[in-house]
């Protein structure tokens, strides 16, 4: 989906007439990394899996997760990265 960045129909840059349009939809989700946690403060005792953001390749995915797990306060155990549904990185909390 694209959007305009007014309301009018026709917009015209100093070039001549060109549409300007910006990109409001992210990358289809095959293309991205998701990155989740394992959150294990949980009260009753179980240990559940979070989504806790995307990454648009595996260097920003990579550095998100290991900041989750290295971070002072309240680090998460471990950190995965999948894309498509497939494991490819993991980040553990350092012992």
């Amino acid at each position: 989906m694209d959007q305009r960045r007014t309301g009018s129909r026709k917009i015209h840059s100093a070039e001549g007439e060109v549409p300007a349009r910006l990109r409001c939809t992210p990358p289809a989700a095959a293309e991205l990394y998701e990155i989740a946690v394992l959150d294990t403060t949980g009260g009753d005792g179980e240990a559940r899996w979070h989504t806790i953001g995307w990454g648009v390749d595996l260097g920003e995915a990579d550095s998100i997760a290991e900041s989750y797990v290295t971070r002072t306060l309240c680090p998460y155990d471990e950190a995965r990265i999948r894309r498509n549904g497939h494991l490819v990185g993991v980040h553990r909390r350092p012992a």
